[in-house]
């Protein structure tokens, strides 16, 4: 059973339907064990106008917006209510019913990657949860990472070019090519479909 990373864009949150499209995307992977990074959204830009607003350093920065996710995944969890909540890779482990979406503590996790000095992501803004769940894809030896986002790729865009049209964020390019396949999905569109993405 293969392990599929999913990083769910925080402007997805608002939408109604958005439990149906996710299981609907779930199932396009019906044999893999699929793990939800659930993004910041509209949570995280409340703490870009904190650290403006209060000189917050680019640390202090990070680390409160990975504990915005928290917020966000409470309600991924209450609309997923078959989804676990895991915080580590023997979590996941443990889950043995591939069919039971799991859903990353990411704070928790790069806390214990911190401590264990296994976390190579810089702390600033360059890094958001597109970068995060690339890289946790790469620590938990995902065989994909697909990106759930709000609009298309347009075009055949390498990773770079994609982050200088802000698809997804600057640091993305140097640790997107640490996992096996990197997929696209627009989960606004009718009928939502993973693409892949060369990069």
């Amino acid at each position: 059973m293969a392990l599929v990373a999913y990083k769910l864009g925080g402007s997805l949150l608002l939408l109604s339907d958005l439990a149906a499209r996710l299981r609907a995307v779930l199932d396009q992977r019906p044999d893999d064990q699929a793990l939800i990074v659930v993004g910041g959204g509209s949570a995280t830009d409340v703490v870009r106008e904190w650290s403006v607003a209060h000189t917050l350093n680019e640390v202090e920065s990070h680390w409160l917006a990975v504990r915005s996710l928290s917020l966000n995944r409470a309600l991924v969890h209450r609309l997923l209510p078959e989804s676990a909540e895991v915080s580590s890779r023997a979590d996941a482990l443990r889950q043995h019913d591939s069919r039971t979406p799991l859903l990353l503590d990411v704070e928790a996790c790069l806390l214990a990657a911190e401590r264990e000095q296994r976390c190579s992501l810089p702390k600033c803004w360059d890094v958001t949860s597109d970068s995060i769940a690339a890289w946790i894809a790469h620590d938990w030896a995902a065989e994909e990472l697909v990106l759930l986002k709000s609009t298309g790729l347009p075009g055949e865009q390498t990773h770079g070019e994609a982050a200088g049209r802000g698809l997804v964020d600057p640091h993305f390019p140097l640790v997107a090519p640490g996992v096996p396949r990197v997929s696209w999905c627009n989960l606004r569109e009718a009928a939502p479909q993973i693409r892949p993405w060369c990069g």
